[in-house]
């Protein structure tokens, strides 16, 4: 099913907006003019009220049949009004004009012209034409009894007045609305027209070339933030795979130069007859191998169960004091075989998974034995301050260039390249270091001078709530 744009569904919203407004401004109109037309009208029933009446006053004896011309002359030139004379009895003496149709029960109050708008009846004939009548009662000269006077309108003009009105009113309202829509989808789509540039800008972007080819300077400010967000974003990726490639090239490597020596010295034992000891020592050899390819799978297995959170956090409180003479004891021999020393200088708590607590350690202090100089000392400080845990270890040796220090947690870089192919080390130790400490929502960071001390710090918070994933 094919999704409706964007575009379409604001031009539909917009229209729908104008619409209600033209409806809105269009009834305001109508009443506007349905009631000024009344009150044109009521104004015009009272004019030939008071002039009914003055005529009465005025009326002089004359034959029956011509008495009454000049009262019943005030509605004469407009078929919509009509007139009757009543006597005190209810009896019509005389009328002329429209024909009401059939009035209501109950009459009205009496007019007092001029002010008489209070007392203006209205009801509809059958046929639907609204009426609007005043009642006065005038004296007629020479007679002791008033007669009733009922003025009356039948308003078929304004009706059909109203009608056409309305029609035009719905044919403007139809009209502006589609227009709006029409207009507002047109508007739109020459505003979106950015957004198509940077879909289609997105969709040419490969790893080889980078950059969005869309100059954010030249977009609406509204697009820029979004535009400059798909460039970092594309730059994080290109990143990613530069680091996916480096990776997959390093570990290839790092693969092959186990594999080679266990291929080259079984084919080279296998060339001749050999001695039990010389095959000894080739199994021997070989089992060093192996541990080493043993080694570089757990740990990039490590690594990949991290990244995708499969890592259990079994975070628990450990005395600083124990686990770093622990580990110190544990690299001892190490140390001694190039004359190093381990110092440990600890107080306080940590709250850390155990295990990989000593990993990390393990990997520091490993770094720190095999590059720190001869006849020198390594120093583990631990102290628990602020509500962070600190582990710091420190060792004399040739440094590390300052261009190296970001990449140092980076997997598989090695800082120094005369190591590149050295069976010492896999390059991912402190890749894993930095990954314990992200799981641990804490924190690593290095400072080093050449030729003198090197120092890695970790940064335990106590946070209890780390989740057990």
């Amino acid at each position: 099913m094919r999704k409706r744009s964007l575009t379409a569904r604001l031009a539909l919203a917009f229209a729908l907006i104008a619409g209600l407004t033209f409806s809105g401004v269009g009834i305001y109109l109508y009443g506007s003019l349905a009631s000024q037309i009344i009150d044109r009208d009521d104004a015009e029933l009272l004019r030939k009220a008071a002039r009914a009446q003055q005529e009465l006053a005025e009326l002089r004896s004359s034959p029956t049949e011509n008495r009454w011309e000049e009262v019943l002359g005030v509605v004469k030139g407009n078929e919509e009004f009509g007139i009757r004379i009543l006597d005190a009895r209810g009896v019509q003496l005389a009328a002329a004009g429209a024909n009401y149709g059939i009035k209501p029960i109950g009459g009205g109050a009496y007019a007092k012209v001029p002010d008489a708008a209070g007392s203006i009846q209205a009801w509809s004939t059958p046929s639907d034409m609204p009426v609007r009548m005043t009642t006065i009662k005038a004296s007629v000269s020479g007679e002791a009894s008033p007669v009733v006077v009922e003025l009356y309108q039948v308003a078929s003009s304004r009706v059909s007045l109203l009608r056409d009105y309305r029609w035009k009113l719905f044919i403007a309202v139809l009209l502006g609305t589609v227009g709006a829509g029409g207009l507002g989808y047109a508007a739109l789509r020459a505003g979106m027209a950015p957004l198509r540039s940077i879909a289609a800008g997105t969709a040419s972007v490969t790893f080889t070339s980078g950059a969005l080819p869309v100059d954010p300077s030249r977009l609406p400010a509204e697009l820029d933030d979004l535009a400059r967000a798909l460039q970092r974003m594309i730059d994080r990726l290109r990143e990613r795979y530069d680091r996916l490639s480096q990776f997959s090239a390093d570990l290839a490597h790092d693969f092959r130069t186990p594999i080679t020596n266990l291929l080259g010295q079984t084919q080279v034992a296998l060339s001749s007859d050999r001695s039990i000891e010389e095959y000894q020592s080739l199994l021997v050899s070989n089992v060093e191998e192996y541990e080493r390819l043993s080694r570089m799978i757990e740990n990039m297995l490590f690594l990949a169960r991290a990244d995708n959170a499969r890592v259990a956090i079994l975070a628990t409180e450990l005395d600083l004091r124990e686990e770093l003479h622990r580990q110190a004891d544990y690299f001892e021999s190490l140390a001694e075989a190039r004359q190093i020393t381990i110092q440990v200088n600890a107080q306080g708590k940590v709250f850390a998974d155990p295990t990989l607590f000593r990993r990390a350690l393990s990997n520091l202090l490993s770094n720190a034995i095999r590059y720190a100089n001869e006849g020198t000392r390594v120093t583990v400080h631990g102290r628990h301050t602020g509500g962070v845990a600190q582990v710091k270890v420190e060792n004399v040796g040739p440094g590390i260039a300052p261009e190296h220090l970001s990449l140092l947690f980076d997997r598989f870089f090695r800082a120094d390249p005369a190591r590149a192919n050295s069976g010492e080390s896999s390059g991912i130790g402190l890749a894993i270091v930095k990954t314990i400490m992200d799981l641990h929502h804490g924190a690593v960071s290095v400072r080093s001078v050449l030729n003198a001390t090197t120092s890695f710090q970790l940064e335990f918070p106590d946070n209890r709530t780390i989740p057990h994933t």
